[in-house]
Formats: C-alpha cells, sequence, structure tokens
C-alpha cells in the first residue's frame, strides 16, 4: 500500500469515528430544528453524458440558470413552493463523489441572495439542465458532456483524405456559443469546420464539432450532422457507436437519398463489427479490484444579535431591547466508502449532523443529532440493485424524505426494463414538537407504521422517453394509510425537457398530484411552464392526527378508522399552482428573464372535535364541541389567490471580468397583502481560490391590516479554498426592519454573521 493510500485509510478511519460519536451524541431528547433542503448528490453515467443528480428533501421548481451551456460556474435559480420563505434556509454544502466523468466540483446551496444553488467546477464543461422525480422533493440533473478516447484500433477504418503537409496547421477548436448570436449561421460554421476536420484526418475533432452542432436546437443542419457524426465516429474505429448513430439517423430521417446512402454506411458496418468481437473474445476481461474513501466533514459557527425600538402611539411610550439571538455551532459529515471488483460495486454511505445551541438553558434544547444517511449498497453491473438501511426517500411513490428499509432493483432488460422493490419505515412522522427524524436514536424496528410497494422503470423509448409506474401501501396498526398508484413520464430531446407525474390514492378515491413540468431551448431564449394540483399535506389517514388533542400513532387502529378517515379528509387543503417564465439573451453578456406564478391553497371543510377516551385508545367525538374553546368545528379559510410578477436581469462580466450580475424584481398580490421586492446580487471571482458574493434585499409589504413593514438587508459572503481540498467561509450582514400600524410603531436592527471550515476528501 502506498503512502498516499495510507493517509486516505486514516482519515476514512478518524471520519467514520466521527461518525460514530456524532451518531451517539445527543442521546436527550432534541429540539426542532431548520430542515436540511440539500440531501445529496450522485453521478449517473449514460451514453453521451455523465449526469449529476443534486436532489432535494423539498419541492424546488427550476425557473432558469446562467451560463446557458459552457463554464466554470453554474448558478441555478430555483423557487421552493411549499417551505416558508421568511425563514433563512440553512447553509449547506456538498462536494462532487469521485468520478473520472467529470472534473470536481462544489455545489453551495443556498447561493447568495437567491433560493438556489452555485455549482463550480475545477475547469469549464459543456451542459444542460433539467428537473426531475417532483414529488414532495426534486432533483435538478446537469448533463455534462463526455470526453472519451476512441477504441482500440484493431480494424482498419475506411480511408480519410490526407492532411496537406503544404499547408499551415488548421485549428479545429469548437468555438463558443454566445447569447444572441444566430443558431443557423453557427450551425452552418460548425458544419464547414466539422468536413475540414474530417478531409485531414482530424476523426476526435470532427466528432466533437459535429456533436456541438446536435446540442444545439434543430436547425437546417441537423439532419447531415447526424449522419456525419456516425462517419466521424467510423474512422475512429467506434463501429457499435456508428452503428447506432446511423440507426438513429434512419429513425428520424427514413426517406430520401440520404437514407440510401446511410443504409449502405450501416450495412458496411456488419464485417468490421463482427471481427471487433472476435478479437474482444480473445482477450482477457478488464479487471478491477479497488477501494475508494471520500466525503466531507465541516464545522461552522453562526451567531447574530438584534436591537428594536417600539413605540406604542395610544399610550406614547417607547421601549428599547437588545437580544443575542444567535449561537450556533454546527459540525457535519458526509462519508462514502466504495469498493469495485470487476462488474460488482459496494457502497458504505454515512451522512449526518451535530449542532450544540450556545444559547439554549437546558441539554432537551441544546444538541441535536441527525443520522440522515447510514446505508449499504450492493450492485452488479446491467443485473441488480440492493441498498439496505437509512436511505432518502422520494421514489416510487415513497413521500417521506428518508426511511429505514430496502430497496431492491432487478434488472431486466439493460438499459430498457428495471423491475423495484421497495419496503421500510417512514422516519418523517411525530406529533412532538422535541420529535428530530433523523435522531439515532430512532433507527430502530418500529413497526406501527410501515410501507411496501413495487415499480418498474421503462425506456429510454425512441431515444427521448421514460417513464416509471408504481404502487405503494402504507399501513399504520393495520389501517391503511395510504395506498396509490402513480406513474411518471419524462421526455428529453433537442432542447425540450418534460416531466409528469399523477399519483391517485385508491383507498381514498383521491387524486393526489397531477403535475407537468417543462423547458423549451430555443434560440437564445429559455422557456419554462410548470402546472401543479395537489393535495397539500398529502392525503393520509395519520393527517387527521394533527387536529386530536394526546394523539399518537396507537390511536390509529379499526376502532377509529372511519372517524379518522373522515377527518383526514377534512383537514387536507388542496393546492394550484401555476407558473410560466422566459429567459432570452439579448447580447453575449446580458439576459433579460422574468416569469408570471399563480398559488392557491384552499380552505379546509368543517372539522370533527375529536376526544380520545381516558384510559384507552378509543376516539369520540366531543359532545361540548361547540363550547369547547380548545376544539373548533369551524372551516379554515384558504390563502385566496396569490399573484406574483418577477422580472430578473442577468449580466456576465459586469461590473468586472468574472463577474455575475443579477437583479431580480418583484410584485405580488393576495387577499392579504401586497408586496414588491428588489435584490441586487454580485459575485466575483478573484482568482482560482477566492469568491467574494454580495447581496442587498429590499422588501416593502403593506396588509390588508393597514401595516407596513420596509425591510433593507446587506450581506457580504466570501469563499476561499487552499491546499486544494480546504475551504475557509465567512458572512456578515445587517438587516434593518421598520413596521408601522396605526397603534405601534418598531425598527429593529439585527446584526448576523457565519464563519467555518470545510474539508473535501477523495
Amino acid at each position: 500500500m502506498t503512502g498516499v493510500d495510507t493517509r486516505k485509510l486514516r482519515l476514512a478511519a478518524w471520519a467514520i469515528i466521527l461518525c460514530g460519536f456524532f451518531s451517539l451524541s445527543a442521546l436527550v431528547a432534541p429540539a426542532p430544528v431548520a430542515a436540511q433542503v440539500l440531501d445529496h448528490i450522485e453521478i449517473v453515467e449514460t451514453p453521451t453524458a455523465a449526469e449529476i443528480h443534486i436532489v432535494f428533501n423539498a419541492r424546488a421548481l427550476y425557473l432558469r440558470h446562467t451560463p446557458s451551456q459552457q463554464g466554470d460556474l453554474i448558478r441555478l435559480f430555483l423557487d421552493f413552493p411549499d417551505l416558508d420563505r421568511s425563514f433563512r434556509f440553512p447553509r449547506e454544502l456538498a462536494s462532487s463523489p469521485p468520478s473520472d466523468l467529470v472534473p470536481k466540483f462544489t455545489v453551495t446551496f443556498p447561493d447568495q441572495g437567491t433560493n438556489g444553488l452555485s455549482i463550480r467546477f475545477a475547469k469549464p464543461v459543456q451542459f444542460r439542465v433539467s428537473q426531475r422525480d417532483i414529488r414532495s422533493s426534486s432533483r435538478i440533473v446537469i448533463s455534462v458532456k463526455l470526453e472519451r478516447p476512441a477504441l482500440p484500433h484493431e480494424v482498419e477504418a475506411p480511408p480519410a483524405t490526407p492532411p496537406d503537409a503544404r499547408g499551415p496547421k488548421l485549428s479545429f477548436e469548437v468555438p463558443p456559443f454566445s447569447p444572441g448570436m444566430n443558431v443557423e449561421t453557427y450551425a452552418e460554421d460548425l458544419m464547414k469546420l466539422g468536413r475540414k476536420a474530417l478531409n485531414v484526418g482530424e476523426n476526435e475533432k470532427a466528432l466533437q464539432i459535429f456533436n456541438a452542432l446536435l446540442n444545439l436546437p434543430p436547425n437546417k443542419q441537423s439532419q447531415a450532422a447526424q449522419e456525419w457524426v456516425g462517419v466521424a465516429r467510423q474512422r475512429s474505429r467506434e463501429y457499435e457507436k456508428a452503428k447506432t448513430e446511423y440507426e438513429l439517423y434512419l429513425k428520424l430521417y427514413p426517406e430520401g437519398e440520404d437514407a440510401v446512402r446511410v443504409r449502405q454506411r450501416l450495412a458496411s458496418l456488419q464485417e468490421p463489427i463482427s471481427q471487433l468481437a472476435q478479437a474482444k473474445t480473445a482477450r482477457p476481461a478488464k479487471k478491477i479490484d479497488e477501494m475508494r474513501f471520500y466525503g466531507s466533514v465541516y464545522s461552522y459557527y453562526y451567531g447574530g444579535y438584534s436591537q428594536t425600538e417600539t413605540t406604542d402611539k395610544v399610550a406614547n411610550t417607547t421601549t428599547n431591547r437588545s437580544s443575542h439571538d444567535q449561537s450556533l455551532s454546527q459540525t457535519a459529515f458526509d462519508v462514502t466508502g466504495r469498493y469495485r471488483k470487476d462488474e460488482y460495486d459496494n457502497k458504505l454511505v454515512m451522512r449526518g449532523t451535530q449542532s450544540y445551541d450556545l444559547l439554549a438553558t437546558t441539554d432537551i434544547r441544546r444538541n441535536i443529532s441527525r443520522l440522515r444517511a447510514l446505508y449499504y449498497e450492493h450492485a452488479s453491473q446491467d443485473s441488480y440493485f440492493i441498498r439496505v438501511g437509512r436511505q432518502p426517500g422520494n421514489t416510487g411513490g415513497v413521500l417521506d424524505f428518508r426511511f429505514d428499509g430496502a430497496w431492491v432493483r432487478y434488472v431486466a432488460v439493460p438499459q430498457f426494463f428495471n423491475v423495484n422493490l421497495i419496503a421500510g419505515q417512514p422516519r418523517q412522522f411525530s406529533l412532538t414538537s422535541n420529535f428530530v427524524p433523523d435522531d439515532p436514536r430512532n433507527f430502530r424496528a418500529d413497526l406501527k407504521r410501515y410501507f411496501y410497494g413495487v415499480n418498474v422503470d421503462i425506456g429510454p423509448i425512441g431515444q427521448a422517453w421514460n417513464s416509471n409506474l408504481y404502487f405503494i401501501n402504507q399501513m399504520v396498526n393495520g389501517v391503511v394509510d395510504r395506498r396509490a398508484v402513480g406513474t411518471e413520464l419524462r421526455y428529453a430531446a433537442n432542447g425540450k425537457n418534460a416531466f409528469g407525474l399523477i399519483d391517485y390514492d385508491v383507498s381514498y378515491n383521491v387524486l393526489n398530484v397531477a403535475m407537468l413540468n417543462g423547458t423549451w431551448v430555443t434560440e437564445g431564449t429559455t422557456y419554462t411552464l410548470l402546472v401543479d394540483h395537489r393535495r397539500t399535506p398529502y392525503l393520509q389517514t395519520s393527517n387527521a392526527l394533527f387536529g386530536t388533542p394526546n394523539a399518537t400513532l396507537q390511536t390509529i387502529n379499526s376502532t377509529n378508522e372511519s372517524l379518522l378517515r373522515e377527518q383526514a379528509k377534512a383537514v387536507t387543503a388542496t393546492s394550484d399552482l401555476f407558473l410560466i417564465g422566459a429567459l432570452h439573451a439579448v447580447s453575449t453578456d446580458w439576459q433579460l428573464g422574468g416569469d408570471f406564478r399563480y398559488n392557491k391553497i384552499s380552505g379546509t371543510g368543517q372539522t370533527n372535535c375529536l376526544v380520545i377516551l381516558p384510559g384507552t385508545t378509543t376516539l369520540f367525538i366531543n359532545p361540548n364541541a361547540q363550547t369547547d374553546a380548545a376544539c373548533s368545528l369551524q372551516a379554515q379559510p384558504g390563502s385566496g389567490s396569490i399573484l406574483t410578477y418577477t422580472a430578473q436581469v442577468i449580466g456576465a462580466k459586469f461590473p468586472f471580468e468574472n463577474t455575475t450580475f443579477v437583479a431580480n424584481a418583484s410584485y405580488i398580490t393576495s387577499p392579504a397583502y401586497r408586496a414588491q421586492s428588489l435584490t441586487i446580487n454580485s459575485l466575483a471571482r478573484l482568482g482560482p481560490q477566492l469568491q467574494i458574493d454580495g447581496f442587498v434585499l429590499l422588501y416593502h409589504q403593506k396588509d390588508s391590516f393597514d401595516v407596513d413593514l420596509y425591510r433593507a438587508t446587506p450581506t457580504i459572503r466570501m469563499n476561499y479554498r487552499f491546499f486544494d481540498d480546504w475551504t475557509f467561509e465567512a458572512s456578515g450582514g445587517y438587516e434593518k426592519t421598520l413596521t408601522n400600524s396605526p397603534q405601534q410603531k418598531d425598527s429593529t436592527a439585527r446584526q448576523f454573521f457565519f464563519f467555518g471550515l470545510r474539508r473535501d476528501f477523495s
């Protein structure tokens, strides 16, 4: 074992020890903390790209991103319709798993001044952005173009015209596509450049050029480029891939003289493919035997102070008070051990956080320990996959953020049809305010509430479509909590990405979710659409317990089933969301965008006032409900129609080189209030190691009670990376809030900051 391997092994050992320490600490009842929004990152290989899956614990709506398709820093603008926007999201960081497919990268959430995130690569990449898997969570997918060497040259390729040794050496680098350029002109230039590269034998360069052309929106050169990318593959002796390209051409363009020529090219590949297959069988399969440990550990401190002046206009008195309102230390770890041997792949994953509230007065509220993941997975390439332990949910109809259980996949038809079985216990349900669902103490078998289900993955179909069909059954003490069927349908091709989802509860005969989300990239413009109808929260029998005093999961039983089901339907509201937006490149460095959003949450119906019979788990309707102040039979009003209009300006190289400028202006109108906001954000990279981010928020709101609120929040953040894998980050801000009503005037000033260190290892 080399010195480097020894150091990595020691580091991994210490990381595992830290995992155990954090997981077993905080054995007293923990206090609630802000939910973690960013869950984890995966890298998935496809035939043409490496997909970076950024998975969230909440429903995230993709709005837009910058730059359009190439760069080393990607900024994504998101929205989280199910989360309270009045609270700051906790700081979350993630680093890339080791991969030979994409450069190293780091993910920061939230991005300064937005609810989005930023992804910083070690070097520029070509990419495209899409969104998938929207249930109660979402995943943003960054598809990075693969750069691969040609296959071994066992067989001679069709001859190419030799280069002219007397002429000057030509450059075949793909020219960048800048926002505002004409797609047809750019595509025509790429076609000429690619043909020249083929003529002088630069097959790899030609392949890069034709792939860049095919990544553009459909244009006059698309058909020819599909043929010539096959020719480039063939001349690079990538015969199987050339066959795939020619077959795709014939599916897209089956008629005409060009199709006849492509069929001839396809027929000419049969012999070299056979020869190559015979040559490969004579060689032993490549052996893989490697072990790697990678992940990150970080520790941050958060502090804050506030001063408030309150003036009572009626009594003509003024009160001043100051407070130290935040002092929190948080440490987190994310460690993966991976062992691969030939076609087998094994992983052990551990993620967790430990928070220490220095302002808490008792240990009950001081320590919060979260074991977010602890699972083992084993897979055989193109055969099966098994994962057991605490793992991310939101798959195959599972609604909870994570669960303790098992997920088994059988690959019936490689690259086309998979069967998945899933079962376990949700880790998100409790009626106790001090409950932390990921606390290590809850890592146990408790089958009061459990689920099982089956789902199948189908596709890709026609190079663009794929889908998932699922059935899930969730039980509590022998009573159906949720029983649903659903389907997901995805489409991705030619600049268009779409995702649809339907979830129907067959026990309640209720549509839980119906949604469609899509983006369309055309010449210089990206369009975004979302139509979403859903129960909020999802309809489950256990929803009824939140309105029942002293209720526990034991309260759900066959005796109470009919009352609870009626109550659950009454207290579960319906949410409707419609969003349409666009982002247009007006020049090389500037983009203008905007969106319109309609959101409405229905009211809840009149509910029963349920009481538990003392000393039992039996429910009955409170006979004194009309006079019992603690119980209400009143229906709750809905939010009414909330309309949001947003305009956005994104500028590159402004005001300096390596600077991104973003400005957002929003107007919100609803039955309860009117609001306007303006945010200005400038992110500057001063060399490869230092990044400085400045942000200003201006906000005004006037509600239906004639209360005016004004808020201004300037913030600055610094990020410095050193020794390649260490990062120091610090931020400081000031928030001034003025509230003025007919009876009272409040003025609050707050200073807040954080700083900390992060270590990424691989």
